[in-house]
């Protein structure tokens, strides 16, 4: 989901200055001491994150933290980076310790943010977590981003959600005063809101849209996430749209604090297809770059629009250097495979199509989640092999054992795993690469299957990437049989949440059409008729015809539409 900026505009541009004068007071004589020490009194004791000390004390420790190691990190926006220390594997019992000894809204935050993580995953105990986070600091915005992003993944009780959410509703402006608003959107979070409700809703949203936008950034994440999930993808989209707005309002001419703050900018200007704007700050950024991280995570950024415009070089070159400067195990295995060869990306989606002799014709063949069985059962329509597969982190966690089994057989030439579960590896396996960094200009969630693959093949120049079995959700069967059993519909602890909650469908069809549009990638069968379609008619489709928009769909069909 969408971190929340909201109010916080001077906040970051505050902290960008007291970093900024740290870093180059830090470099007077003698004052590196003294900043450590003033960082270490100023941070709370028994906490692990949360309060204005803390965060005042961590500006300060980054400001003279070394410019590089020994070790190995992963860096949220870099991704894998040299570093002074490894990024260590979290101890949830450590975590439980603390929150026993001191249940601060910040430790509970803390422990809550360990459980969701991907290769953890327990979003059921996250939920509670954050919800107890919650009650001992209603104003921590981290509780209710999590209580929404973990309880969507969990038990998908949507007034237990809501419950939490409304606390953001205004007491002041024009929407404070509309208890018939607020009543509809009180109704909207039922189990089963009816059409005329809905529709209501949603031309109200429509017609007070501007209104609409100044309402707090989880509020709106929440209104846009519900109504999706109802079926609504076009009314939730232009909430992401605002969004988005409220994001850049925030960000733009203040100086920023870190490089995560740009990713944010560059991000919102991404999703409202402000590309001259995009341009122009990835070619300035408002920031400080004092050290190799700071300057390696800009030009990271940098490649990214690059890349967005159709121009692949820079993120290979960076991918170069990179990798010069830290291999990586099975990087160089990588290469060989990709480099200037054709690439067949086969997706999971219940196509129909028989294109198995073709996607073969490819030099490599690449896929989602490797299922030796359900390949085996149609090559006529996947193909009958697999050189490489991509798994999530919560996938490669639970299916390690199975993976190295299919690697060991020889029927997988290597596997690629996500970088952010790169601190949990002791050591890396021969079978196993763990890729060094993902597409960064999202300002929420993060890129699905098929985008993060093809984001990760173009780092290694093939001559061409093919984009077989997939169809973006947008036609009536979803997945291929037996590939995934726990996504067949919207509900508790379905994996089919994920595509609304973590990701944003209208985004990520954009951002696919551009790389068609730049002959990036060429795709086959359902995947070019449905890039072929304008993002009204997509988002349409998915409310008509798609799984995902069932329940609209029974909406209609019981009102008779």
């Amino acid at each position: 989901m969408a971190v929340s900026l909201h109010n916080l505009r001077y906040k970051i541009a505050a902290a960008a200055v007291v970093k900024g004068v740290a870093w180059r007071a830090a470099r007077l004589p003698g004052a590196r001491s003294a900043v450590t020490s003033l960082a270490g009194r100023l941070q709370p004791a028994d906490e692990e994150t949360g309060s204005y000390r803390g965060l005042l004390a961590g500006l300060l420790r980054q400001a003279v933290q070394p410019e590089t190691g020994d070790a190995v990190a992963y860096d949220g926006v870099a991704g894998i980076m040299p570093a002074p220390e490894p990024t260590a594997a979290p101890d949830l019992d450590a975590l439980h310790d603390h929150v026993r000894q001191n249940p601060s809204a910040g430790n509970l935050v803390a422990l809550a943010a360990t459980y969701r993580k991907s290769y953890i995953a327990d979003f059921s105990a996250a939920a509670s977590w954050y919800e107890r986070a919650y009650e001992a600091n209603p104003k921590d915005l981290r509780a209710v981003e999590g209580i929404l992003s973990c309880g969507a993944r969990s038990h998908f009780d949507w007034q237990r959600m809501w419950h939490y959410a409304s606390a953001l509703k205004p007491t002041r402006g024009p929407l404070a005063t509309r208890p018939d608003f607020w009543a509809d959107v009180d109704e909207l979070f039922t189990p089963h809101p009816s059409y005329s409700l809905v529709r209501s809703l949603v031309e109200q949203l429509t017609e007070h849209s501007s209104t609409v936008a100044t309402l707090h950034q989880l509020l709106l994440e929440t209104l846009s996430t519900r109504l999706q999930f109802l079926g609504e993808f076009r009314a939730g989209t232009a909430l992401r749209r605002a969004m988005a707005q409220n994001r850049v309002t925030e960000l733009r001419g203040i100086p920023l604090e870190s490089p995560l703050w740009l990713k944010h900018l560059l991000g919102a200007y991404a999703y409202l297809d402000c590309h001259s704007r995009l341009n122009q700050t990835s070619a300035r950024p408002p920031l400080d770059t004092p050290h190799t991280l700071a300057r390696t995570q800009v030009q990271k950024l940098q490649a990214d629009v690059a890349l967005l415009q159709g121009d692949p070089d820079p993120l290979v070159a960076h991918a170069r250097q990179r990798a010069t400067t830290l291999p990586l195990p099975g990087e160089e295995k990588m290469r060989a495979l990709v480099e200037g060869r054709r690439v067949a990306v086969v997706g999971p989606a219940a196509t129909g199509e028989e294109l198995g002799e073709l996607i073969d014709a490819y030099d490599v063949i690449v896929r989602t989640r490797f299922r030796p069985d359900v390949i085996n059962e149609a090559p006529q329509r996947m193909g009958s092999r697999t050189d490489i597969a991509y798994y999530s982190g919560l996938d490669l966690s639970r299916g390690f054992d199975e993976v190295q089994q299919i690697a060991g057989s020889g029927a997988l030439h290597l596997a690629v795993g996500r970088p952010l579960y790169w601190p949990v590896l002791e050591q890396v396996p021969q079978w196993l690469r763990i890729s060094r960094f993902e597409f960064g200009l999202y300002f929420r969630g993060a890129p699905m299957a098929i985008q993060r693959i093809i984001y990760d093949l173009l780092q290694f120049a093939p001559a061409q990437i093919g984009i077989f079995n997939a169809d973006f959700y947008a036609n009536p069967k979803l997945l291929t049989e037996g590939y995934r059993d726990d996504a067949a519909t919207f509900g508790p602890h379905s994996a089919l949440n994920d595509p609304v909650v973590m990701h944003d469908l209208a985004f990520e069809f954009r951002i696919t059409q551009r790389l068609a549009n730049s002959g990036l990638i060429v795709p086959h069968g359902s995947a070019a008729q449905v890039l072929e379609l304008t993002e009204d008619q997509y988002l349409r489709r998915l409310e008509e015809h798609s799984p995902l928009g069932l329940a609209r769909q029974i909406r209609h069909r019981d009102a008779g539409k």
